[in-house]
């Protein structure tokens, strides 16, 4: 008998419904960052996890669901940051199919959806999607603090730091206050999980290979910071981060 996935993470895709016929030859596809961030940081307290990068796959949202049924995870995270900052928002379209696809298909799985569009705005992202709960803040603490709840036969959500769910007895939502920025990035944020990724998939910006556009693959991304030291009104890059 095989033993159960405690978590699977979604990078959603369908991005022909983005960026159309564009979607398919001309986007860059990126290692998602944050799938890898919170999957090393929950493999590193004992879960099981697989990643579905639906974008690097051209997975539909049914494919997704389809997946998710096999596998029958304790939990769902699908983590929608993209790969700038207002590209969360923008990915939500992708990631509101996928939930629904998987609801429809095994209604009682657990789904929680982070990222930076949903660090923004939690409590209409949890009423507007088709998620159990919703982050506020980063996602991995999050993540790994609801693995262990949702593991005892009453799970206890109240003290899950920057979780925001519905109460069983009166619907109404609860939204958890956040838990303190993770400080050591190389240690508990490695993201080193690329085992799990299809690293065939990915490709860089056309117009970062203009001198010869056949050498877009292998790609991979490096970043070596988070968030950003501005507040810009009209930005959200820093929700996650308080």
């Amino acid at each position: 008998m095989r033993a159960q996935i405690d978590l699977v993470l979604v990078n959603p895709g369908e991005r022909t419904k983005i960026y159309q016929s564009l979607g398919s030859t001309l986007t860059a596809i990126e290692p998602p960052l944050w799938c890898r961030l919170i999957g090393g940081y929950a493999r590193d307290r004992g879960n099981s996890i697989v990643i579905i990068d639906a974008e690097a796959e051209h997975l539909t949202a049914d494919q997704v669901a389809e997946r998710i049924a096999e596998l029958s995870p304790r939990l769902v995270a699908m983590v929608v940051f993209g790969h700038q900052p207002s590209a969360s928002t923008q990915q939500m379209v992708g990631a509101g199919m996928t939930c629904r696809a998987i609801k429809a298909r095994k209604p009682d799985q657990p789904i929680i959806i982070v990222g930076g569009h949903v660090a923004a705005l939690p409590e209409r992202t949890l009423r507007e999607e088709a998620v159990d709960f919703a982050c506020n803040s980063e996602g991995p603490v999050t993540v790994a603090q609801l693995l262990d709840a949702l593991r005892e036969e009453e799970p206890s959500l109240d003290s899950v730091e920057g979780l925001v769910y519905r109460q069983a007895d009166t619907d109404a939502i609860r939204s958890n206050l956040a838990p303190a920025l993770i400080k050591d990035l190389d240690g508990d944020l490695h993201g080193d999980v690329w085992d799990l990724l299809p690293m065939g998939q990915y490709r860089a910006h056309n117009w970062q290979c203009f001198g010869d556009l056949g050498s877009r693959q292998p790609y991979a991304s490096i970043y070596t910071s988070l968030g950003c030291p501005y507040k810009c009104s009209f930005c959200c890059i820093n929700a996650p981060f308080g």
